[in-house]
């Protein structure tokens, strides 16, 4: 069933508002795929905030001249767009994960920062880790020399002997109880 101009100018419309934030979009073809592997897709998807349609081409065309990129896809069939406004590497990390799975689904493209880039960028985009991922992995280099510094105290600590700490512990005088304390003056 053809759809009508309100239709597709909708369609339009809603795909226009989505590319306008996106930090990363990957084309991927999905011909041959069963229904319950593009779920398990869209799920894999979902989980990490990328949005997800399949769109004609033609309509992708027109919303990307309508948001002010200078590419243009010329794929014969439609591809799922898999959309992230948060990160610009989950889709074709994620597609690429799933692809080890499921065998007719493939990367044909990408948009990161506004530039159209070949499928071999993107798939090398899909092994780089996350942002957590990062900032997880940049957080225990920080760490790492803190918690070197840390146990080499701890075993100086040990081996100037076990009753040393407990000895200087016991020289600091304990709090003095809420009655001794004068108030104030006012």
């Amino acid at each position: 069933m053809a759809k009508k101009k309100d239709q597709k100018a909708k369609d339009l419309e809603e795909l226009t508002d989505k590319l306008k934030g996106a930090k990363g979009i990957v084309f991927s073809d999905y011909r041959g795929t069963t229904v319950k592997d593009l779920d398990k897709f869209r799920n894999a998807l979902r989980k990490e905030n990328v949005f997800s349609k399949v769109y004609k081409i033609t309509l992708v065309n027109k919303a990307l001249k309508a948001i002010g990129l200078d590419a243009t896809v010329d794929y014969k069939t439609p591809a799922i767009l898999a959309i992230s406004k948060d990160d610009e590497v989950a889709p074709a990390r994620i597609i690429k994960s799933v692809a080890k799975d499921v065998k007719t689904i493939s990367m044909l493209e990408g948009i990161v920062e506004g530039k159209l880039m070949p499928k071999a960028q993107i798939e090398a985009l899909g092994d780089l880790p996350g942002k957590d991922q990062l900032r997880a992995q940049l957080l225990s280099v920080f760490n790492g020399p803190a918690a070197a510094f840390a146990r080499l105290i701890d075993a100086y600590a040990k081996k100037k002997g076990e009753g040393a700490p407990a000895a200087a512990a016991s020289e600091i005088p304990a709090p003095a109880a809420a009655s001794e304390v004068a108030p104030a003056a006012a």
